[in-house]
């Protein structure tokens, strides 16, 4: 049994043909040899008889295929791979399959050699011809294409087609001539009517025989002229002055090449113009200085592009010229307009009329003298010689004029006075924020800018977080344009926010109010960190940080006692607490006061004992024989630290020195008591919520010994004066026992810091120690101080916190505790700082010597 099969193979000329045959025909069946034929002759044979078909012995005809043929077994169908394929090797080719059982098989494979066309030509109606890429000669604008493709040789006949980028124009072609060498292959492409776009077309020719190469082609380029698309003379002016010179200028586009520009009046044509062309070489622009005259006077001004390639391309553009005068002209309201009662937010226009010969170039609007530009979103609308304001505001009000202009100049119209009538405003740079006592009278002004501004009415509101109030008629005043208001916080509540309105009957009301800000006011809190940052033998240079105005404006006095004497020898005016005082005595003590004022009162006064260099002395630093400064109530705080920083960066260096062997040399003294269990807690005198600054040596960072602004001990001054060596010993000992005492205490019953004589004496009269005694103090915390409740705040008096009762202790005397200024109401004082204990509070509890003593090692001591 035999089958035969047939497939058809392309191979293009000098490839590689690849011929199929399945030897699958009998399935399990083992094929014993497999033979190629080509016109009844054998070309290939494998044989297999005797071995396995992949093992199997080939063979080929030298004559018939010269060696470029072998059977390819491990391919999908198996082929005979014939290479360098040559037009010869077209043909029908057979493939026999000999097997053990079955009968023998046959399959025929017809191979086609393609060969590619050799080249393609192009040939436009002139008879040029056009290889590869060329630009055809150029073509004018309308007119009619027509080129002829040629394609020479390939086999089979090729396909010649036209081509548009990648659009198909023509694929219709015709045979001259068909042999496998001398095929000659044609098709013409016809365009009636070229347009603009098709300017650098590129027609591309191409001929195919086949899908394996790439097709032959040859490309050509359109060139093309064009006709100019328009001409436009630019500033065109109704109307020109004679004997005055004007520039003008025109412009064509759309011309290939540039077109040619020319200028005429009349029939005459102008001279001495200048052209420039577009890099794109698209648009032209011609200039000319032209001066007109009488006689011109209804000719035509006319510009003109042409392209000379082009018969009947000229195009031209222009205008009849004619002399004007300078326009009169005339402005009022519309006629339905009522000037006199015109209203915020109503809409108002004007009219213009005009007379001018010829007609006008431009209306322009002026109000107060600035020019009004069209700007629908800001409502104002200009029409022809109208005038529209929409939603007008008290600032549309003024002078308003129109103004008509033509060639001879501007003509301005009568000024028309527009009065807009407008609801009550607050005024700017009104006081808004008023700080007031509890109790005090004040008063409230509100000022308004209205039109009219007469026959007003005010209302007034009270408004803070929890409830607004209508204010009674009876407790403001109104005069015209202003409302006055008395105003009297009584509680807390009273503070907050009063609005102000005003009301016109015919206008209406004022629409956001006026709003001012009622605040507590009181006397200023007192200046703090106070310092003598630079001292001379006749000037002190103090500086201290301000503290909370009260609500008002304050300023800063100090006063510069002397220490003997008791009289103020300086009294200085700042408004910063930043004072240098000259024209003091060398190496003389005084005692400085500083406070803040305002309207409300004074603060509590700050004070620094201080004293100049002796006039032998020229150091500018400080020194320890130079100064007796007492720093006490210099704290070191950041700010303080960058101007000390400044001013001497030694002085800076010289504190952290001393502030290390501090920390080394006294580790024992610590601000905290202890906690239930051991640990320790900040005392309550050093919250900084309810205890202000820091005022003593204690409370200080530890300073050197020998710095000069230190009070030396007992045994370090026996070589100062007698008096003065008495003062330091007493203030030393003064100022470490009131540096025991809280605030809260030392502040209590207080008598009049202006009393110099009573500082003083609290000083002198206080029987000083001798020797070196040891007296301790200790710090007891009492634990019943009423909590704080949420929400009685209004209804409850805030109970003052209870003041540390501290206890002088006698360690030689093991039983006896005695509280200071609890049971002996003993007094302490400082220069400036007079000091009334009070008496005990009934709730004081009383402690046991023997459970103070267990805490001992834990409480601050303060040796004398």
């Amino acid at each position: 049994m035999s089958t035969d099969s047939y497939d058809q193979v392309q191979a293009l000329l000098g490839n590689i043909a690849e011929l199929p045959c399945d030897l699958n025909a009998h399935i399990g069946e083992k094929i014993r040899l497999v033979l190629w034929a080509r016109n009844d002759t054998v070309i290939y044979s494998l044989d297999a008889r005797d071995k396995a078909l992949e093992e199997g012995q080939h063979w080929s005809n030298e004559q018939a295929l010269g060696g470029r043929a072998y059977f390819r077994i491990a391919t999908d169908p198996p082929s005979l791979v014939i290479e360098n394929v040559k037009e010869s090797d077209a043909g029908l080719y057979k493939c026999r399959l000999d097997f053990k059982n079955s009968p023998t098989v046959y399959h025929s494979v017809n191979l086609t050699v393609i060969i590619p066309p050799q080249k393609v030509i192009v040939v436009d109606e002139r008879g040029m011809e056009y290889t590869s890429t060329s630009q055809l000669t150029p073509y004018s604008e309308g007119s009619s294409l027509r080129l002829t493709c040629i394609s020479t040789g390939g086999w089979p006949v090729p396909k010649v087609s036209w081509w548009r980028e990648n659009a198909l124009l023509d694929d219709t072609w015709e045979v001259s001539s068909e042999h496998v060498t001398s095929t000659v292959v044609s098709n013409t492409l016809t365009i009636g009517r070229l347009q603009r776009n098709d300017l650098n077309a590129r027609l591309t020719c191409q001929a195919a025989n086949n899908n394996i190469t790439i097709p032959v082609s040859t490309t050509v380029t359109l060139e093309m002229n064009f006709r100019p698309l328009d001409v436009k003379l630019l500033n065109k002016k109704p109307a020109l002055s004679a004997d005055k010179e004007y520039t003008l200028e025109c412009v064509s586009s759309g011309a290939r090449p540039p077109a040619v520009m020319t200028w005429m009046r009349g029939s005459t044509k102008l001279k001495h113009h200048r052209e420039t062309v577009s890099s794109n070489a698209n648009v032209t622009t011609s200039i000319i200085a032209f001066i007109p005259t009488l006689e011109d006077s209804g000719k035509i001004l006319a510009c003109r592009a042409e392209n000379p390639k082009i018969p009947g391309s000229m195009i031209e553009d222009g205008w009849k010229m004619d002399i004007h005068f300078v326009p009169q002209v005339n402005l009022d309201f519309g006629s339905k307009i009522n000037s006199t009662h015109i209203r915020e937010g109503e809409d108002v226009y004007f009219e213009c009329s005009i007379k001018a010969n010829p007609w006008i170039q431009k209306v322009s609007w002026r109000h107060n003298g600035r020019s009004l530009h069209h700007n629908t979103s800001a409502g104002i609308i200009i029409s022809n010689q109208s005038l529209v304001l929409q939603s007008i505001t008290r600032k549309s009000a003024g002078l308003y004029t129109c103004v008509g202009t033509n060639s001879e100049g501007d003509g301005a119209s009568n000024p028309v006075v527009l009065n807009v009538k407008y609801a009550p405003v607050c005024k700017s740079h009104q006081q808004t924020v008023y700080g007031i006592a509890r109790q005090e009278q004040a008063k409230i002004l509100c000022d308004v800018d209205a039109n009219p501004d007469t026959d007003l009415q005010f209302k007034w509101k009270f408004n803070n977080s929890a409830e607004t109030i209508d204010i009674q008629q009876s407790h403001f005043q109104v005069e015209r344009h202003r409302s006055t208001l008395t105003y009297k916080p009584m509680t807390e509540l009273d503070y907050g926010t009063v609005l102000c309105w005003a009301i016109h009957e015919t206008i209406g009301q004022q629409k956001i109010p006026c709003v001012y800000h009622i605040i507590p006011a009181g006397k200023p809190d007192a200046v703090s960190n106070c310092s003598i940052l630079n001292q001379t033998f006749d000037s002190l240079f103090v500086s201290c940080v301000e503290g909370f105005n009260g609500g008002l404006q304050q300023s800063f006095v100090i006063e510069i006692w002397d220490f003997h004497s008791q009289h103020v020898i300086r009294n200085l005016t700042n408004h910063r607490p930043v004072f240098n005082v000259r024209g003091l005595e060398p190496g003389a003590s005084y005692i400085v006061r500083i406070y803040a004022v305002n309207t409300k009162g004074r603060s509590e006064v700050q004070v620094l004992q201080a004293s100049t260099l002796k006039a032998a002395e020229k150091q500018t630093g400080y020194s320890a024989e130079a100064s007796s400064v007492k720093p006490v109530f210099l704290n070191m705080t950041p700010i303080l630290g960058i101007l000390i920083a400044v001013v001497a960066t030694l002085i800076l260096v010289a504190i952290v020195i001393v502030l290390v062997m501090r920390g080394r040399g006294h580790t024992g003294e610590d601000k905290r008591v202890p906690k239930p269990n051991g640990g320790l807690k900040s005392s309550p005198e050093h919250d900084k919520s309810t205890v202000p600054l820091k005022k003593s040596v204690e409370e200080m960072p530890d300073v050197d010994d020998k710095n000069p602004d230190v009070v030396p001990h007992s045994s370090e001054i026996d070589g100062i004066d007698p008096d003065e060596k008495v003062f330091l010993e007493r203030l030393n000992n003064t100022s470490r026992f009131y540096e025991t005492i809280p605030r809260a205490v030392r502040t209590a019953s207080r008598p009049d810091p202006n009393s110099s004589a009573e500082l003083v004496n609290n000083v002198k009269n206080r029987a000083p120690r001798t020797g070196r005694e040891e007296v301790t103090y200790a710090e007891l915390s009492l634990p019943n101080s009423p909590a704080y409740h949420p929400g009685t705040l209004r209804h409850q008096p805030i109970r003052p916190q209870e003041p540390i009762i501290y206890a002088q202790i006698d360690p030689l005397k093991t039983a006896q505790c005695v509280p200071v200024g609890v049971h002996e109401q003993q007094t302490q004082t400082l220069p400036g700082y007079p000091l009334n204990l009070p008496h005990p509070s009934s709730e004081v509890e009383t402690y046991s010597w023997k459970s103070i003593r267990s805490s001992l090692p834990l409480l601050k001591e303060s040796r004398v």
